[in-house]
């Protein structure tokens, strides 16, 4: 009868400390590394926010005519930029969907305009803005996951 409540006993605390390391919080406290990538990411999303913010202005003014090479250029390769950014520390990797969701309705806006042009261009501007809208959202994300005192 001891063996059994023994028994009990060592289940009850390896549950316990199962429970406490599956449900605890993650650690927020980042590396040199991790730091380093969140300096390059907030630079990169900075960056990319502002040309996809000039190519929106652009169509805003000029329905009438495509979007210069000197907008559309800079846009390209948007995926590509995030990549060298590097892998991010595991507690930002939602950041880093949600930055590739941005670079995804870059790559589609641009390929819009591409094909149909001014035709398009408010079907190239609205995937411009939910590209924006992406970049704001995985900003906001990284504070929140950042922040000590968040839940």
């Amino acid at each position: 009868m001891k063996g059994i409540g023994l028994f009990v006993a060592l289940l009850l605390v390896a549950l316990g400390i199962a429970t406490f390391v599956v449900t605890r919080p993650p650690s927020r406290e980042l590396d040199r590394e991790g730091r380093a990538w969140v300096t390059g990411f907030s630079t990169w999303r900075a960056t990319f926010a502002r040309r996809i913010v000039r190519a929106e202005e652009a169509i805003g003014v000029s329905r009438e005519a495509r979007l210069s090479s000197r907008l559309i250029d800079p846009l390209q390769g948007c995926a590509d930029s995030l990549a060298r950014i590097g892998e991010p520390p595991r507690l930002l990797k939602s950041v880093v969907e949600q930055a590739s969701t941005a670079c995804g309705e870059v790559e589609y806006a641009l390929t819009v305009h591409a094909r149909y042009g001014a035709p398009a261009l408010a079907t190239t501007w609205q995937h411009l803005h939910r590209a924006e809208r992406w970049l704001t959202d995985a900003e906001v994300t990284l504070r929140r996951q950042l922040d000590t005192g968040a839940s």
